[in-house]
């Protein structure tokens, strides 16, 4: 398959003409310290940071999906391959951005290899979101979208529904759906006998890094009793970054919230086993390259 029809499709599918004030445009530079992925990256990429990054053979015969893409995934793709994943950086144990060396920029120059990322555009998705997959999975009742992630997509990036289980039954039906190599775990001060008696009820899913005052504040006002994401929990040794999490938690416990914690990779992991159908729908190879969660 062309490579320029296929992102074509991919644009059209992901709206990413459409796609304002993303919020990697303020987050690339702060992961990189040097410049030199400008060298790398394709121009168009730069209106929004999202669509084809990295712009390698003109023909895709196999495809590669992934969370985040680390310097280790994107040495082990085949020469020529085309790699989709949400983000433009790895994720580094403590939940912490990382940047790829400049040696696998190089990598992907020589080999051919096209990256593709849509951040804001598969968060909103109605398909293939995180959080919309991830409330299928647990079988939330009249789920909603919400928590908007950019200007000129519709819906959001997180969804809230009703569910009829306990916590300690989501945990485990959470866990079923993100697989045995991601560690699920309750919010601090939930022990399993308590979530085991207590109902989930209006559960917001805030796949990613959902941990954050103002998503918390937008699902409580929508009544949420439970909250489902995926960096509530996770370490993390930057003192600002720490400060979010630590007023996350006690605005969660104030509010008498539970807490069901995925890891930001795990959380995120659905939407790229969905993109590998998308890909072989059309005829291509594909496969889910699997990384690492960052609490483990």
């Amino acid at each position: 398959m062309q490579r320029d029809r296929l992102v074509a499709e991919l644009d059209e599918w992901f709206r990413v003409a459409d796609v304002q004030d993303d919020e990697w445009l303020s987050l690339f530079d702060v992961v990189y310290d040097a410049p030199y992925w400008r060298d790398y990256v394709d121009p168009a990429w730069l209106r929004s940071f999202n669509g084809l990054m990295v712009r390698g053979a003109d023909e895709v015969t196999h495809v590669a999906t992934c969370v985040f893409p680390s310097d280790a995934i994107l040495r082990r793709v085949p020469a020529g391959s085309f790699v989709f994943a949400e983000h433009p950086v790895d994720d580094a144990p403590g939940d912490v951005f990382a940047p790829w060396s400049k040696a696998t920029f190089e990598r992907l120059r020589m080999d051919r290899i096209n990256v593709y990322t849509v951040h804001a555009p598969l968060d909103h998705h109605p398909e293939v979101s995180p959080s919309v997959l991830l409330g299928r999975a647990l079988g939330l009742k009249e789920p909603k979208a919400f928590l908007p992630m950019a200007r000129g997509l519709s819906g959001g990036g997180a969804v809230i529904g009703y569910s009829d289980l306990t916590v300690a039954e989501l945990k485990h039906r959470l866990q079923d759906a993100v697989g045995p190599e991601v560690p699920v775990a309750l919010g601090p001060g939930l022990s399993l006998d308590e979530a085991g008696r207590r109902a989930a009820g209006t559960v917001a899913v805030v796949a990613g890094g959902g941990a954050s005052l103002a998503a918390l504040e937008a699902a409580l006002a929508m009544g949420c009793t439970t909250y489902v994401t995926g960096n509530a929990l996770s370490p993390c040794g930057i003192p600002y970054v720490k400060e979010i999490h630590d007023a996350f938690r006690a605005r969660a416990k104030s509010a008498g919230v539970a807490i069901v914690d995925g890891t930001h990779y795990g959380t995120e992991k659905l939407s790229q086993l969905a993109m590998v159908d998308w890909f072989k729908a059309r005829g291509l190879e594909a496969r889910f390259e699997p990384g690492l969660p960052e609490r483990r």
